[in-house]
């Protein structure tokens, strides 16, 4: 069986049990909308262009977290050697990062429906780059989460040491995301292109580290 076929029935029984599950999506998505609710019924003035762009990128990284941080869960024992046997490390690393980043987006759009529903007030000059980085961070979120999981999967499905991991993994990366929302809520920042540039090599970045030693991680 080809790569992209083997990637293919491994993304669609992912979809699959989440469908008949319900319950991991259902509490993240609970999660981005009572988050949200909880900070708008706080701050009594509203949200303004600041706390909209941080707002955003917190609840979308720790969303993709708890997304992600269950990836390789239920891989263990008999299902894992099931895979072991049967299909390729890379196909397994591909269908669960197609299947965190489908999850991101869904988060990420969401997420902004709800703040622009409750900060009408807050406008977004240029779009465009906030759409740019809503995309590429989401493949590098999930690149990066995805491949933590797996190794804090190995290690004993330890749910810490997922955190510990995953968080200076990141930070470059929201970082970037953070200056891309500046420059699209016209906060400062003069030159769009840059954050959006650098996004896209960490992902190359995060991608390329993730198929070199994920095979090794799950043949251990």
């Amino acid at each position: 069986m080809s790569l992209l076929r083997q990637i293919y029935k491994l993304l669609r029984w992912e979809l699959t049990l989440e469908w008949r599950d319900k319950y991991a999506i259902g509490s993240v998505l609970l999660y981005v909308v009572a988050t949200v609710v909880i900070v708008y019924l706080a701050l009594l003035q509203g949200l303004n262009a600041d706390t909209f762009n941080a707002l955003y990128w917190i609840i979308l990284f720790f969303g993709a977290t708890v997304a992600a941080g269950r990836s390789f869960l239920r891989e263990g024992g008999r299902r894992h050697l099931y895979y072991y046997t049967l299909a390729d490390p890379l196909a397994l690393l591909f269908s669960k990062l197609l299947y965190n980043l489908l999850v991101i987006w869904l988060i990420s759009g969401l997420t902004f429906v709800l703040l622009q529903l409750f900060a009408d007030q807050v406008s977004i000059p240029a779009p465009l780059p906030l759409f740019l980085a809503t995309l590429l961070g989401g493949i590098g979120l999930s690149a990066i989460l995805t491949f933590v999981s797996a190794l804090a999967a190995r290690a004993g499905g330890n749910g810490t040491l997922m955190a510990v991991l995953s968080f200076p993994l990141v930070i470059p990366l929201l970082k970037l995301l953070v200056d891309s929302g500046t420059y699209a809520m016209d906060l400062g920042i003069d030159d769009p292109s840059r954050p959006i540039f650098l996004i896209l090599a960490v992902d190359l970045l995060a991608i390329a580290v993730a198929i070199v030693l994920f095979p090794f991680i799950w043949r251990d």
